[in-house]
């Protein structure tokens, strides 16, 4: 019996140490944009290289000098993918927008379908369920 429960504790371990989160990864994933043009309630960002960027998406503008400190909030409301640049409105804001500050966008994700993953998850998992047919 002490076998079993010491097998047990140990997989339970290995398990919440698996699900726990190692730390906050809330700017680890999102780009980095040079802000070009600051106006009262627009800014305009360069996104060179960055097709992925859209109307509607939301991103936060940040002072690098202050540790990535927010400064404000911003909705993506025109892309020129001929001068390479979006211009967006100002939802919100905590100081004086200038810059020197950067913004952030976090690349949308592919939708489930998209994912390797599931693909092979599905081939799998076929080929496991006719050989348990059998």
């Amino acid at each position: 019996m002490s076998r079993r429960l010491g097998l047990g504790l140990a997989f339970a371990t290995a398990a919440l140490l698996f699900l726990a989160p190692s730390r906050a990864r809330a700017q680890e994933t999102a780009y980095r944009f040079e802000i070009t043009k600051v106006g009262d309630s627009t800014i305009v960002l360069s996104t060179a290289h960055h097709d992925w960027v859209r109307a509607k998406q939301k991103g936060i503008a940040v002072d690098p000098l202050r540790h990535d400190a927010l400064v404000a909030r911003f909705v993506i409301m025109r892309v020129d993918r001929a001068s390479s640049s979006a211009v967006a409105v100002v939802t919100g804001q905590t100081m004086q927008l200038t810059s020197n500050h950067v913004a952030l966008i976090t690349r949308p994700g592919k939708h489930w379908y998209a994912q390797p993953t599931f693909w092979i998850g599905a081939l799998l998992g076929g080929a496991i369920g006719a050989i348990a047919a059998h």
